[in-house]
């Protein structure tokens, strides 16, 4: 069941790139009291758990076992630095994705990357609409 070496590195940093950003989302969500804010994080932060959910059973799929990894902390300095942050990451993630897309190694990883891809381009954009309202 071995797979292209670098799909599977760049899957597997995906995997930690996703808890982190789950994380970082949820601590993210607690520093603003705007309730709009508060709903568009809720939404990215649980994608992002889905989107890890997704990439473990896929890495289970391709691998036959699951990826174990030391969780990164995203750190920040302040909301609007977290958003600014937030929105870059999501940018960078749509790019892995959409590059792994035409990598994938058979069928069953295409749904799991167009999942994630496209959920990380409304992230950028929910990102963009709080950072411009903080203006």
């Amino acid at each position: 069941m071995v797979q292209s070496n670098n799909f599977i590195q760049m899957l597997e940093k995906a995997i930690e790139d996703e808890w982190s950003a789950h994380d970082f989302y949820k601590r993210l969500g607690e520093d603003t009291s705007n309730r709009f804010f508060k709903d568009y994080i809720k939404h990215a932060e649980e994608d992002e758990a889905k989107h890890y959910q997704l990439f473990q059973h896929l890495h289970y799929q391709l691998t036959g076992q699951y990826h174990h990894f030391e969780p990164v902390k995203i750190e920040y300095t302040s909301f609007q630095n977290g958003v600014k942050k937030a929105q870059q990451a999501e940018f960078e993630a749509f790019e892995m994705y959409r590059t792994m897309i035409f990598m994938i190694p058979n069928q069953i990883a295409y749904q799991p990357l167009f999942i994630a891809m496209t959920d990380e381009m409304e992230h950028a954009t929910r990102f963009g609409t709080i950072h411009g309202m903080l203006k």
